[in-house]
């Protein structure tokens, strides 16, 4: 009897070992730098990232992870939250615009490996695959927890940036997910993680340090308006000279693109206008593109900004 009572004790204790979940448990957070660009410098604002509880989805227990964006002006947003588990050494996250689970981390990996993962949510018309390969791995150790960091190569166009580092237990070091390409207000790099054994700090900067910066003050030094933002569907942007608007999701994925250039010669031919075309305002509407943070670049006669916009 005994001997059965111990078997059945260790057997516990190996399987908490092997399907355990220590990414994203419960109390688990994230900060990552966020900034906008032309607006306030970088480390003006930042994303936090919170695993609140755990929740059943399509049979599956799940940690939920809310995500609320902290902007310069003061104000906050609330982000579409994160379902996600750890089996394996393997990290799932459900998307609900596939119905499924898709691979997000693989924390078993060697050097040389190839990481076959699934291209993030934030790409909801996409069903397709990336790869990375494992060229270093790092031991570390934070606050008395061993832990592996992850250098890896892209093969196709999905990668960590900032030398394409993940850790486990934390994930991505540059942003909590990979992304196609890199924009000055896109986010990042991480600013802190906690769980119940870490608590730690990557960069100079507190956890919740934001530059607040008077709005009145950015919109007289700027000959650019973009409103409302954020925005539940339409956005009006307001400049001169305007030749082409393009609009990509945080990853770098371009949803719109539209010159105006053309327009603006057809324009000016048909009515023999010789100073050429100046719309005041071009509308853009969002209404179709799920909730999240989007990058839009503005280019002009005289310049190419670009901004970040809030869908709500």
């Amino acid at each position: 009897m005994k001997k059965h009572r111990f078997l059945t004790i260790l057997f516990l204790i190996f399987s908490s070992s092997i399907f355990g979940q220590t990414f994203g448990t419960v109390g688990t957070e994230w900060y990552y730098s966020e900034h906008a660009a032309g607006m306030c410098p970088g480390n003006c604002e930042y994303l936090h990232l919170k695993s609140v509880s755990d929740t059943i989805i399509d049979g599956q227990s799940t940690h939920k992870i809310i995500q609320t964006y902290y902007r310069y002006i003061g104000d906050t947003i609330m982000l579409e939250p994160i379902y996600l588990f750890e089996q394996l050494d393997t990290v799932f996250m459900w998307s609900f615009s596939k119905a499924k689970f898709l691979t997000t981390y693989i924390f078993n990996g060697n050097i040389g490996d190839t990481l076959t993962l699934d291209k993030p949510d934030t790409i909801p018309w996409t069903d397709t695959i990336y790869r990375l390969v494992i060229d270093t791995i790092i031991n570390v150790n934070i606050d008395g927890v061993s832990l592996k960091k992850y250098r890896t190569i892209a093969i196709d166009d999905y990668t960590f940036w900032n030398g394409g580092y993940f850790m486990e237990r934390i994930g991505g070091l540059d942003w909590f997910f990979p992304r196609a390409a890199i924009y000055p207000e896109a986010g990042g790099p991480i600013r802190c993680f906690s769980d119940a054994q870490i608590d730690t700090n990557f960069q100079i900067v507190a956890c919740d340090y934001i530059l607040y910066t008077s709005v009145n003050e950015l919109i007289d030094n700027n000959d650019i308006e973009i409103y409302p933002n954020p925005t539940t569907g339409k956005i009006i942007i307001q400049a001169e000279s305007i030749i082409g608007v393009e609009i990509m999701d945080i990853t770098g994925k371009t949803i719109k693109n539209t010159v105006i250039a053309n327009k603006a010669k057809q324009s000016a031919n048909k009515n023999k206008i010789a100073t050429g075309y100046h719309p005041r305002n071009y509308e853009i509407d969002l209404s179709s593109q799920p909730k999240g943070i989007y990058i839009i670049k503005i280019t002009t006669d005289k310049k190419t900004i670009t901004r970040k916009i809030i869908k709500q």
